[in-house]
């Protein structure tokens, strides 16, 4: 089993507190899993990425490092992804922060590399202390295109490789952890769909995961590489021949940020008959009104710097640090007005069951993404499978919904109840009154009505 965004530590009470905690508005004791980046420092300058523009050389120092896990420990946390705006594995003391976390009883959920710089003990210990699962941001499916990806030597392509087979060989008839290679599309190598299906498979990777480019941060290269819903009909067939050769193996990820695609995927395997399905199964109990992020209450992001953010992505320039853990203890920022905001915030789209337009002025830390339905894949992918949460969380929101939305229960309440009419409807409210307003002034100069 790979990655679950730290889900899998999470125990049946702990669920029920994010459950109550959303239907109350309240914070949880404090959260579950961790994104720890720890260093902001990086040997590469992927023109995609979001936390290039964020990048300092800062990283966090092994002390405060150690004084932040004692507090989150003792407050409930379960598991840490190991990531950054530089990699983690280039921190100074990185073998260091990994004795720490084993022996706090921390597991490590996700470890994301460019992989360079995984040597012999780091790896050991990977092995050793149980990490579920490490990818490799390998992106290209040979030298020269990574070097265009990346800015760094082709030769290091193959470094990468042998990085990878060496963790599989190491862990021997062991599961963990489970290896994932990671490419990434464009318009430049979206030819190349094949080729990476088998360099991954090359490598004996436990998951070979493809995804699309979704930016170009800061227009830092031409922004029309990004690829758009409407270029599906040039990798078709490069879909089609990779999950034929997957039949068997069942190692190929794809799993889009567009529906239409995804769509296309499950239309593919039905012709093919027998393909492996998405690895991330969807509970009966999930129900489209309750796909919202419950982050707030269940995880946070600290960087090299010691800023905290919700997720790794809303990690871009812009946007706002919900506090930094130089400035006192961690739970006096995850109990302080920032994440309190957030979960005023993530809790209304739950109350309008995610019926409701995104305003820039409404929404002071909620990015478009988090709001508009498919947006984003993180908030529900590791999760929407568990029968029992979404049963248990359905059930609460509408127990909660019935209290604070309605049409007869005036303030807030009617507020709400006209937003999710006027999402239906396709207008947002403030244009609807906006119109009735103007439509209403116009009666009155016509003389056609009059008020009492």
């Amino acid at each position: 089993m790979g990655t679950t965004h730290g889900w899998a530590e999470v125990g049946a009470q702990r669920k029920r507190e994010i459950i109550a905690a959303i239907a109350s508005g309240e914070a949880t004791a404090g959260p579950a899993h961790v994104e720890l980046d720890l260093t902001d420092r990086c040997n590469v300058a992927c023109y995609f990425c979001n936390q290039q523009d964020l990048r300092t050389k800062e990283q966090l120092p092994l002390d405060t490092i150690t004084g932040l896990l004692d507090e989150l420990v003792a407050s409930g946390l379960k598991s840490v992804r190991l990531s950054g705006g530089g990699d983690p594995l280039f921190h100074k003391q990185i073998v260091e922060v990994l004795d720490n976390l084993a022996a706090r009883g921390v597991v490590i959920d996700n470890l994301t590399t460019n992989g360079m710089a995984l040597l012999p003990e780091i790896a050991e210990r990977l092995v050793a202390n149980g990490c579920r699962e490490v990818i490799f941001s390998l992106n290209a499916a040979d030298g020269a295109d990574y070097h265009r990806m990346m800015q760094v030597k082709p030769a290091s392509f193959e470094r990468v490789v042998a990085n990878a087979q060496q963790l599989i060989e190491r862990r021997g008839g062991g599961s963990l952890p489970f290896v994932t290679v990671q490419f990434l599309i464009d318009r430049v190598n979206h030819t190349r769909i094949a080729d990476m299906y088998a360099v991954g498979r090359s490598i004996g990777a436990d998951r070979i995961a493809m995804n699309l480019v979704l930016e170009v941060p800061n227009e830092r290269v031409d922004p029309n590489l990004v690829l758009k819903p409407e270029d599906w009909g040039a990798m078709e067939g490069q879909f089609t021949e990779v999950l034929e050769r997957d039949r068997e193996a069942g190692v190929l990820q794809l799993f889009f940020p567009v529906a239409e695609w995804n769509e296309q995927i499950e239309r593919i395997k039905a012709r093919l008959g027998g393909s492996p399905a998405i690895p991330f199964t969807t509970a009966a109990s999930f129900q489209e009104a309750n796909n919202q992020c419950f982050f707030a209450w269940y995880s946070a992001t600290i960087t090299g710097n010691g800023n905290l953010y919700p997720c790794c992505m809303l990690l871009r320039p812009g946007y706002p640090a919900l506090g930094n853990v130089k400035d006192g203890p961690f739970r006096s920022h995850w109990h302080g007005a920032a994440f309190s905001r957030l979960r005023h915030e993530m809790r209304e789209v739950f109350l309008h069951g995610g019926k409701l337009f995104y305003r820039k002025k409404r929404f002071q830390y909620l990015a478009p993404e988090c709001v508009k339905a498919h947006h984003c894949g993180l908030k529900s992918m590791y999760f929407r499978g568990d029968e029992e949460f979404y049963g248990e969380l359905g059930r609460a929101l509408e127990a909660t919904r019935a209290r604070e939305v309605g049409w007869l229960k005036g303030g807030r309440p009617f507020v709400r109840a006209a937003e999710r009419l006027a999402f239906r409807i396709g207008v947002p409210l403030r244009a609807r009154l906006g119109r009735w307003k103007r439509g209403l002034k116009r009666l009155m100069i016509s003389g056609a009505w009059e008020p009492n």
